[in-house]
């Protein structure tokens, strides 16, 4: 398990490997992310990852696409694609504003 917390909310919550982090959200609205799309074309959900980068799945190309809309970031990803590929101590996002 690692342990997710979203700023600037301040939420956490417990998270299984292998979890997608937009059903984590759905479930735990308090971690107080925006959705439009849900499905990697808007860039209204993208999270800055502070800490825990490496227990993510990299980005697919349809992530990266909407990402280079945006200017590609470092560390920055749409949390509807976002996946916990294995467990770390801790996943840091911090929602970023919107453009």
């Amino acid at each position: 398990m690692t342990v997710v917390r979203f700023e600037p909310s301040g939420y956490e919550t417990s998270v299984k490997s292998g979890t997608p982090l937009v059903d984590v959200t759905d479930e735990h609205p308090d971690a107080d992310v925006p959705y439009s799309c849900r499905s990697a074309s808007c860039g209204t959900c993208r999270v800055e990852v502070v800490s825990g980068v490496e227990g993510v799945a990299p980005p697919e190309e349809d992530e990266l696409e909407v990402l280079e809309v945006f200017g590609n970031e470092k560390n920055v990803r749409l949390c509807c694609q976002l996946r916990l590929d294995h467990d770390v101590e801790r996943l840091v996002l911090r929602v970023c504003d919107p453009v």
